[in-house]
């Protein structure tokens, strides 16, 4: 057995070294050397023409290596070994194969399979491409490196490219590779394969304050927000109550209007509409425009002014329905647009600029508590003030001095309501106070002895509140 190892190390060094001497994988007596891109081995897929090294890391012995071509016929021949199939095999598949056989003659080695240089083979490109034809690419060319040869028309379509393989169609939408580096839309090319770049299909324009404008290719139920992602979004000059589409339908031009800023940050899916085929999609730039938008009773659009405007009542200029001062508080535009609605937020005002929530007012502390500070915000153009919908709410009932509901924020305290509320009528007894909460749809009821939080100072008894809790302040018995 030691000596059929002997004589197979060595038929495997005489083997190594006549291939070196016939020049397999050199070209004019020089090895090639690859300098293309890193191969995945669980993809590449082995083909004619590919030379692969193996390495046989032996126990006791000096490892050897050495290169072998896949021949015509798909194969691999080594030494004392039979013909190993390995075309239609990705690297990894071809790897465990040529280690299986290998392995039989020395159990205790390490055999590493590896490509040195991939082959070259012939593919066809036609279609909507400056240069149709047949290329000899590279095996590990993929659907990109083939259209960067053949060059795309600006008519070509970039959704639906097909590649026909033997007996099977394969549809890519190569623009999701562009866009968003989707590898799966950029599939390795294999040999024989025709590729057809088809016209441009269903096609909308998109204009304006986005930061790619043009046309873009769409598919069937593809909607207003996957054409504005496809154009890079919007600028931050998009005006997000101005924008609108146009629509030729029965021959007749349809506008319709688009609420860019429900489209984006809202959560109404009604805006989101579904594109057809022609369509034009326009963003204006926003100008002197700030936006109270929301749960308010009259949402606006104000212009901002400098100082007074023409406008005219009793001989004296003033400001006109739609148009707010420079330097305007929240307050301010919150009454002119007809203040909260009942199911609106007073206490999250948003202040967004350029897509951002910059501040956050509670209408609570400027209006009841008197902070100035609170609502302390230039506003400039294009800044929208948006009231969101309650989140969380508390009722206070009994002897308080406005008893109802009140919208609270996180970490908020059964002191802070109080406040909220008037404080303790008179008559009010602080020893028996309750709390309804109710945990996974069953009624808790805490009690709360408030005399040791108001004349103790006993912060314990001053618990946090949450979403939904109804808090009584008993009448004191006499």
């Amino acid at each position: 057995m030691k000596r059929l190892g002997i004589i197979l190390i060595v038929a495997l060094f005489l083997f190594s070294n006549i291939f070196a001497q016939t020049g397999e994988g050199t070209v004019s007596g020089v090895e090639r050397i690859y300098f293309g891109k890193v191969i995945d081995p669980d993809k590449y897929v082995l083909g004619v023409g590919d030379i692969v090294r193996i390495y046989i890391i032996l126990e006791t012995e000096d490892p050897i290596s050495f290169n072998v071509t896949v021949s015509p016929t798909g194969s691999i021949n080594l030494p004392m070994v039979r013909a190993i199939k390995v075309s239609g095999l990705t690297l990894t598949e071809a790897t465990r194969e040529i280690s299986k056989q290998l392995l039989k003659l020395y159990p205790r080695s390490n055999v590493i399979v590896d490509l040195v240089y991939p082959r070259n083979m012939k593919i066809s490109i036609t279609g909507e491409v400056t240069n149709p034809g047949i290329y000899s690419v590279s095996a590990i060319s993929t659907l990109d490196d083939v259209i960067k040869l053949a060059g795309l028309k600006s008519s070509a379509s970039l959704r639906n490219i097909q590649i026909r393989r033997e007996d099977k169609v394969i549809t890519v939408d190569y623009f999701r590779f562009l866009k968003y580096g989707d590898i799966n839309a950029n599939p390795y090319i294999q040999e024989g394969d025709l590729i057809y770049v088809p016209l441009m299909g269903k096609s909308v324009k998109v204009l304006g304050q986005v930061k790619n404008p043009g046309i873009y290719e769409i598919k069937d139920g593809e909607k207003l927000k996957d054409v504005l992602d496809m154009a890079g979004g919007l600028t931050a000059k998009a005006d997000l109550l101005g924008g609108y589409i146009e629509r030729q339908s029965d021959g007749k031009k349809q506008v319709i209007s688009i609420d860019l800023f429900n489209l984006m940050y809202g959560k109404d899916n009604k805006e989101n509409i579904v594109l057809k085929d022609g369509d034009s999609i326009v963003i204006p730039l926003k100008v002197d425009k700030v936006y109270v938008i929301g749960y308010v009773a009259k949402p606006q659009v104000f212009t901002i002014v400098s100082g007074e405007s023409k406008s005219e009542v009793g001989g004296q200029p003033t400001l006109g329905e739609s148009e707010i001062k420079e330097g305007a508080k929240i307050s301010e535009l919150i009454q002119k647009a007809g203040g909260v609605l009942p199911n609106g937020s007073r206490r999250r005002i948003q202040v967004i600029r350029d897509g951002q929530i910059i501040k956050e007012v509670d209408l609570f502390r400027v209006l009841v508590k008197g902070d100035a500070e609170e609502e302390k915000v230039k506003l400039v153009p294009g800044d929208i003030v948006y009231v969101p919908l309650v989140e969380k709410t508390v009722k206070i009932l009994g002897e308080i001095k406005d008893p109802g509901i009140y919208e609270i924020k996180p970490g908020e305290k059964i002191k802070d309501i109080i406040d909220m509320a008037g404080g303790f009528t008179v008559r009010a007894s602080l020893k028996d106070v309750t709390i309804e909460r109710y945990i996974t749809e069953k009624k808790q009821i805490i009690k709360l002895d408030l005399t040791k939080l108001y004349k103790d100072g006993d912060e314990s008894v001053n618990i946090s509140l949450e979403d939904g809790d109804i808090i009584n302040i008993p009448i004191r018995s006499e």
